[in-house]
């Protein structure tokens, strides 16, 4: 996979939702579900071996991370860890 570039606000929903940069390599090369939007960017959704369902907008001109979240809907593990 190539490699991917992260947006200062994905990075900042990845640090609030304890997502890893290798959990967000993970759903872009193994995703569930791959929505083709028609604005550039694609939405990739897995879920995790732990019960998280984690959704990522990427660019796909620039294949930059635009943001990043934990679906608490569709997780199985519903708890979000609070700071």
């Amino acid at each position: 996979m190539d490699d991917l570039a992260f947006d200062p606000h994905a990075r900042d929903e990845m640090a609030r939702d304890s997502v890893s940069e290798d959990e967000v390599y993970t759903v872009v090369a193994d995703a569930d579900e791959i929505i083709e939007r028609p604005d550039g960017k694609s939405e990739y959704a897995r879920m995790m071996d732990d019960g998280r369902w984690i959704v990522a907008i990427v660019d796909e001109e620039s294949r930059t991370v635009v943001t990043i979240w934990w679906d608490t809907r569709r997780s199985r593990r519903r708890n979000r860890r609070r700071r």
